[in-house]
């Protein structure tokens, strides 16, 4: 049986637990300029104790921004982020992140251990190292995740 890739190893090859966050106090404008400047999908919003109050992702603003007119960029990040943050161990292997995040629809996945903030890997991270692992690695990954109720 093929080896079944983990979380952590994903993190790993992103180049580790880089994050890329705002303060609940930032502005949506300041979320979105530094989305756009790394061009990523999502930023972690970290309270004042430094724990993780939410996410805004690039479906936060399209559907509570630009769609909702409900704010604008000066609004602060914490009345548009997503509150409910997913997240799973490093322990976890790919296949079950996937499905995880596909029951939910969510395509970012925080990476906790404990208090400990591994990183947050998404959607495309997963796929890519999948993909990298060739064929059989990526059809084994279709299997388990089919075999899975």
């Amino acid at each position: 049986m093929p080896h079944q890739m983990l979380i952590e190893e994903v993190v790993r090859a992103r180049g580790g637990d880089e994050l890329f966050t705002v303060p609940a106090s930032a502005t949506i404008g300041e979320a979105v300029a530094l989305m756009a400047e790394r061009e990523i999908g999502a930023v972690l919003v970290m309270n004042e104790d430094g724990l993780v109050a939410g996410i805004f992702t690039e479906r936060d603003l399209l559907m509570r921004v630009v769609h909702a007119r409900a704010h604008t960029l000066d609004t602060p990040i914490s009345l548009a982020m997503t509150r409910n943050v997913r997240f799973v161990s490093p322990g976890t292997t790919v296949e079950a992140a996937m499905a995880l995040m596909h029951v939910n629809r969510h395509r970012h996945l925080l990476v906790i251990d404990g208090p400990t903030v591994h990183g947050l890997v998404s959607m495309r991270d997963l796929v890519y190292q999948l993909v990298r692992r060739g064929p059989q690695g990526f059809a084994a990954a279709l299997q388990n995740s089919e075999d899975s109720p």
